[in-house]
């Protein structure tokens, strides 16, 4: 009897057909690293939102603190009716000034013609 000798070349199962031993633990280590990674990032995000609400709340009280500061400051038409009240005073007194000297003897009385008056000879 003669004996057959197989010469086919053997090749891996196809995808879905068994399941390789060598890659299957090295397919569940990847998938169990990558899960410790999410919960590690969302550990981090879990940490970074607490801290993000901590500073919004002393933000908000923050900002009521300010709000109360600005209440009372004096609006735009206050200080604008301020500085013409003082401009039209310091424009009077300017105006005025001459006369209160005068009035007041401290400058000499100022002429109103500037031409003298003809002396008479009689």
């Amino acid at each position: 009897m003669a004996t057959r000798v197989d010469r086919t070349i053997a090749q891996p199962p196809g995808p879905g057909i068994g399941q390789p031993v060598a890659d299957g633990f090295r397919a569940s280590d990847i998938v169990l690293t990558e899960i410790a990674k999410l919960q590690n990032d969302g550990e981090y995000t879990r940490r970074d939102l607490g801290e993000l609400r901590t500073d919004m709340r002393d933000l908000r009280d923050r900002m009521s603190k300010l709000e109360v500061r600005v209440d009372h400051l004096p609006s735009k038409g206050f200080i604008v009716g301020v500085v013409m009240i003082a401009l039209t005073l310091i424009g009077g007194l300017l105006t005025v000034a001459p006369k209160l000297q005068t009035w007041a003897g401290i400058s000499p009385p100022v002429a109103t013609s500037a031409v003298a008056p003809a002396k008479s000879t009689n």
